[in-house]
């Protein structure tokens, strides 16, 4: 009773005070409303009729930031009476569908896993970089990762039907040798004949041979097998290779050591190289590393190579190439390729021969703890398991439930919170894609992980409105590194850190080490950082930095900042 009074006296004050301007007598009624209204937190969660009222198509937020704008005008109807001071936790569902992340590997990254070659040569090192690089990554994040990949050798023989497509093909080019080689299956290599197939001739139909099999793929080598006739019939082979231009002839004969190789090589080399020769033996590889009793080094890889070649083509000769394929061990198992020449007694390593890579784009997830490829449904599940007229699914609800069914027979032995990544097509009305999604098993059964999430954000009451929390939430990537490396360049004292920080894209937190990153110089690196990437910030905005340390194990750390008279201090 007594506030009514004292407002209906301000309100009087308005009639009698007429030297007051209008601004003052406003901002009087204002303060006193807000001293009358309640000052007090509440929880509260969003129901479908507000995201109708919020004009949103279905009951849950596309973004955060949506969230962040849409919400401070309903608390304003729902909670009139709360006043400055006033706190609520506003929980929401928010679309948050499986988004696959693009990401191309550049020549230097791949040093990041030490590698001394500017392509992957095996799963192994790409499992690892995938680590490296995306540290932070949570359960069921995609990438979609393109690089180059050393090419293994692939192995084809003509077919009848092949003959067939050379004699279509060429028909108007080569009219009769094109004629001939579709009627009789094979090239006519006699150089008197009207139907006469030079070597040129020959890499043309081959190539185009492949490419009508495999697509046109640069830098993938492929052993062809074709029947010749030179006055009797004979079978030759030929190693071809697409290099951007047209299909060539290339390199030398390829050759893989077998386990009967490496069990030779551990033989031969017991009394030379106990270690190192019993550890191929009994692993099937070459183990690298300088640090173990077991190295082997490049030179002692030559003379195993040597060993080998020189026992399987004793009658070789001088000049004669090979591109011999092994198992080595670097932290993990992946091939590498040595072209050689034998040069007097003895192969030598071939300076003029290219290792073979293709560019390569994948995608992989990250489920139970690591990085692999999704599980694709097999092309033949869709009609023989599914019931789909087509090698595809054509509506999402349909093939999400079906799926998870299918998991459960395919993988019975699945454990509780067992992740599973799957891949599958899908006809979307124009064209068939592949789609994504995530299952966990849980209660006996994979469950579908969901695309609609639950979030929250706090909103304040601050000057007659709602306002939510700004904090900024960001995670370093390897750029980031970079930019903190180039903003303390010139600062002596910061010399080694920066260098530790930028090669390895982290921050040596072991007191101590030369490397070390105090609290303080932690700090003003991300200061400094902040000053590249929000120079624009606006007075109050708040950050929560998580970047990547080094404390004797790899694990991350997070720093709170806010702009405050222009600079940022750190916000406990």
């Amino acid at each position: 009773m007594k506030k009514s009074f004292n407002l209906i006296m301000v309100l009087l004050g308005m009639l009698v005070v007429s030297c007051n301007p209008m601004e003052e007598i406003h901002d009087e009624i204002d303060t006193e409303l807000d001293n009358q209204m309640a000052v007090a937190e509440a929880d509260y969660v969003l129901t479908e009729d507000d995201y109708e009222d919020l004009g949103q198509s279905f009951p849950n937020f596309s973004s955060v930031e949506d969230a962040r704008t849409l919400i401070p005008t309903l608390l304003s109807d729902l909670f009139p009476t709360y006043g400055a001071g006033s706190i609520i936790n506003v929980g929401f569902d928010l679309y948050d569908p499986l988004r696959v992340q693009n990401y191309t590997v550049t020549d230097s990254d791949y040093s990041k896993i030490e590698l001394s070659n500017d392509y992957f040569s095996g799963m192994g090192e790409i499992k690892e970089f995938l680590e490296i690089e995306f540290p932070q990554a949570e359960e069921g994040a995609y990438v979609r990762l393109t690089y180059d990949m050393l090419a293994d050798e692939k192995y084809y023989s003509l077919n009848d039907g092949d003959y067939d497509f050379v004699g279509e093909e060429f028909e108007a080019e080569y009219a009769g040798p094109a004629g001939n080689a579709a009627q009789y299956g094979s090239f006519d290599v006699r150089e008197s004949s009207d139907n006469y197939w030079s070597e040129d001739m020959l890499i043309e139909a081959l190539g185009a041979v492949i490419s009508e099999n495999f697509g046109t793929v640069a830098g993938q080598k492929y052993n062809v097998t074709y029947e010749v006739y030179s006055g009797s019939v004979e079978e030759r082979s030929m190693t071809i290779q697409f290099d951007g231009n047209a299909y060539v002839s290339v390199g030398g004969t390829s050759y893989e050591l077998s386990d009967a190789d490496y069990d030779a090589i551990g033989d031969e080399f017991a009394d030379e190289y106990a270690g190192p020769a019993a550890n191929a033996a009994r692993f099937g590889s070459f183990d690298v590393r300088s640090s173990s009793d077991n190295y082997w080094s490049e030179d002692m890889v030559l003379e195993a190579v040597n060993y080998i070649l020189k026992t399987q083509y004793p009658a070789a000769e001088d000049g004669a190439k090979f591109a011999v394929s092994y198992a080595i061990y670097n932290g993990s198992v992946s091939t590498q390729v040595t072209n050689v020449v034998l040069s007097g007694d003895d192969y030598v390593i071939d300076t003029e021969a290219s290792v073979s890579t293709i560019e390569e784009t994948k995608v992989f997830a990250y489920t139970n703890g690591e990085w692999n490829e999704p599980y694709m449904l097999p092309s033949d599940s869709y009609t023989e398991e599914f019931g789909q007229s087509y090698s595809n699914f054509g509506d999402e609800e349909e093939a999400l439930s079906k799926i998870a069914i299918f998991l459960g027979r395919e993988f019975p032995y699945a454990t509780e919170g067992e992740y599973k990544a799957v891949g599958y097509r899908f006809y979307n009305g124009e064209a068939t894609v592949t789609e994504y999604a995530n299952y966990v098993f849980k209660g006996g059964e994979w469950n579908l992980i969901p695309t609609v999430i639950s979030d929250s954000l706090q909103f304040g009451y601050e000057d007659g409105t709602w306002v939510p929390d700004n904090t900024i939430n960001y995670t370093l990537s390897s750029a980031d590194y970079s930019i903190i490396a180039d903003a303390l360049a010139g600062n002596a004292e910061y010399s080694t850190a920066v260098a530790s920080m930028e090669r390895y894209s982290n921050f040596d937190r072991r007191p101590g080490a030369s490397a070390y990153w105090s609290d303080e110089m932690v700090v003003v690196a991300m200061k400094a950082l902040l000053n590249e990437i929000a120079p624009n910030a606006e007075e109050g905005q708040k950050y929560v930095l998580t970047f990547d340390i080094y404390n004797g194990s790899n694990t991350t750390e997070s720093l709170g900042l806010i702009k405050e008279g222009g600079e940022w201090v750190v916000n406990e």
